[in-house]
C-alpha cells in the first residue's frame, strides 16, 4: 500500500472526527470572562425552568442606546454564553440583549451531559423558559436569534409564540429523526434524543403549523462548508414554510474552514442580523 493513500486516509479521519467533536455539546462550567471584564453593563438573573428541574443562569443587557427593542439569544452548546460576548456587544448597540445557559452549562443548574449527544429535550423547556422570562419581565414582543443547536430551539419553539416577531437562525437542525439519518453515515455518529422530544417544536414540525400571531419575518443563516446542513437544506426549509415568512435572501457564509459563521467576517454578518431583527414599524 502507497503511503499517499494512507495519509489522505488518516486525513479524512481526522477532518471527520474534528467535525464530530464540533458538533458535540462540549459545556463549560466556568466562566472564562465575565461582562465586568469589558466594562458591558449587565444584570444577573436565576430563572426557574417551567418543568420545575433546573435553574438558568441569565444575563440581561441592556443597549447602548435606550430602546424597548429585545433579542433573545440561544448559543450552540459549545462552552457558554460567556464565550459569546464580542456577539452580545455588536448586538447591545441596537438592541438589549437576554443571554442564556442551558442546564449543564455555565452557572445554571447541573445537569448531566454526554459529550457525544447533539442535544437533550430538557433545552425545548429551557428555550420556552427564557421566552416566558421576556415576556414577563420585559416586553410583550421580541425577536430570538440562535445558532448551532440555538437555532433550531429557536425557530423550533419560538415559531408559534406570540411574544416572537422575528427570528434569526444560524445553521438550524430539522428533526431527531433528520439528524439521526445524517449521522447514520458517520464513522463517529453523534446521539440525538430517540425520546423526550416533543415534535412539534421540532423546526422541520412546527413550520407546518400557524406561526405566532405577531411572527413578521424569518432570516436562515448557513456555512458554505457545513458538514451537516447545505444551502439546499435550508431553501428546503424555506418552502417549507407556505406563509412566505422566512425571507427568500438566505444568508450564506463563505466559509471554508468551518468556522463559527459570525467569525468569519463580524461586521456583515452583525449587519445582515440587525436588518433582519429589527421589527417592521407598525
Amino acid at each position: 500500500m502507497s503511503v499517499k493513500p494512507l495519509i489522505t486516509g488518516v486525513a479524512a479521519a481526522l477532518t471527520l472526527l474534528v467535525a464530530t467533536q464540533a458538533m458535540a455539546l462540549n459545556p463549560s462550567r466556568t466562566y472564562k470572562q465575565r461582562p465586568d471584564k469589558f466594562n458591558m453593563k449587565y444584570t444577573e438573573v436565576k430563572v426557574p425552568t417551567d418543568d420545575g428541574q433546573a435553574t438558568l443562569n441569565v444575563w440581561d443587557f441592556p443597549a447602548k442606546t435606550k430602546t424597548t427593542r429585545l433579542v433573545l439569544i440561544a448559543h450552540s452548546g459549545e462552552g457558554n454564553m460567556a464565550d459569546y460576548l464580542r456577539r452580545v456587544d455588536a448586538l447591545t448597540a441596537t438592541f438589549n440583549v437576554v443571554a442564556f445557559d442551558y442546564r449543564g452549562f455555565g452557572e445554571s443548574s447541573e445537569f448531566e451531559i454526554d459529550k457525544n449527544m447533539y442535544l437533550y429535550p430538557h433545552f425545548q423547556d429551557d428555550m420556552a423558559t427564557m421566552i416566558d422570562y421576556c415576556r414577563k419581565q420585559h416586553v410583550a414582543q421580541f425577536s430570538v436569534y440562535g445558532w448551532g443547536i440555538g437555532a433550531g430551539l429557536a425557530l423550533g419553539v419560538g415559531y408559534g409564540r406570540p411574544e416572537v416577531v422575528r427570528i434569526v437562525a444560524d445553521t438550524p437542525f430539522f428533526s431527531m429523526e433528520d439528524l439521526e439519518r445524517r449521522f447514520s453515515s458517520w464513522d463517529e455518529p453523534m446521539e440525538v434524543p430517540f425520546a423526550g422530544y416533543d415534535k412539534r417544536y421540532e423546526p422541520i414540525s412546527s413550520l407546518d403549523t400557524a406561526p405566532g400571531k405577531h411572527l413578521q419575518r424569518i432570516g436562515l443563516i448557513i456555512g458554505s462548508a457545513d458538514r451537516l446542513y447545505k444551502l439546499a437544506d435550508m431553501q428546503a426549509l424555506q418552502k417549507k414554510q407556505k406563509g412566505k415568512l422566512v425571507d427568500k435572501d438566505i444568508y450564506v457564509v463563505e466559509n471554508p474552514d468551518r468556522l463559527d459563521n459570525f467569525q468569519v467576517d463580524k461586521a456583515a454578518y452583525t449587519a445582515k442580523l440587525v436588518a433582519w431583527l429589527t421589527p417592521s414599524a407598525k
